[in-house]
């Protein structure tokens, strides 16, 4: 009996806890204008395994050789945009809580100056991995650090995108991982190399976005109010590029 009782009450605290949550069944829109029972979050958030878009649980970030002697390489885009974009495309990431791994090369080796302070200041919690391989897929330790993340949707940028972004974005693919590439954080020498680059990684599944697809998919719902002011004010500061400090709608 006592078994029966525990049930019992089990099943009555579930039902009273769904019974609490919004409806989506509740929302109506009358002449264009939707109206929301009292405290909507939402639609509810799709489990990982079924959910076909970026979202805080199942993608990581991985910024490879934004450095600056090859920076000064990059020539199919304005190092300012490509700087405020990616600029945007961290604080995103870092905002959402996910995974971040930085690799530059070729420091301890030969020298040769680091990631961006810029950008790397932006998330102090980034693994950061240093390598002598152009293509990161070869070297162990950064191979090691992607599957330590345990996610596999891989927004994945680079300096350039027809080599030091290219060779491993193909491997991830080849390995099972999902990889998104925005293609206005990268840039290559000339338009020509750029685009041979993107030509290679989507057909071999690469999937190329925009920077600001990823903060949209990440945030996914305007009632979600967790992070949605400071959200906003990246829209607006780094794509918008307008004063964050005034109101948007």
């Amino acid at each position: 009996m006592k078994i029966r009782n525990l049930i019992a009450i089990s099943a009555i605290a579930v039902a009273a806890t769904l019974g609490a949550q919004p409806s989506i069944a509740e929302i109506k829109t009358v002449n264009g204008v939707a109206t929301y029972p009292d405290g909507y979050t939402g639609t509810p958030v799709r489990a990982v395994a079924e959910d076909p878009f970026l979202s805080p649980t199942n993608s990581a970030l991985i910024l490879i050789d934004y450095q600056p002697p090859i920076l000064q390489g990059v020539r199919n885009i304005s190092h300012e945009d490509l700087i405020n974009n990616t600029t945007g495309l961290i604080k995103t990431a870092v905002l959402y809580d996910i995974p971040i791994i930085f690799s530059h090369v070729a420091v301890g080796l030969n020298g040769y100056d680091p990631m961006i302070e810029e950008l790397s200041k932006l998330a102090p919690n980034a693994v950061f991995i240093d390598r002598t391989n152009v293509n990161a897929w070869e070297e162990p330790e950064f191979v090691a650090a992607v599957k330590a993340t345990g996610r596999k949707k891989l927004i994945m940028g680079g300096l350039w995108t027809d080599v030091c972004l290219a060779y491993p974005a193909i491997e991830a693919e080849k390995a099972g991982y999902d990889v998104y590439v925005p293609e206005d954080t990268v840039g290559s020498m000339t338009q020509l190399s750029h685009e041979n680059g993107m030509k290679r990684m989507i057909a071999a599944g690469v999937e190329p976005i925009t920077w600001n697809v990823v903060p949209a998919e990440l945030q996914r719902d305007h009632a979600r109010p967790d992070v949605l002011p400071e959200v906003t004010r990246i829209f607006m500061e780094y794509l918008f590029k307008v004063d964050p400090n005034k109101a948007w709608n």
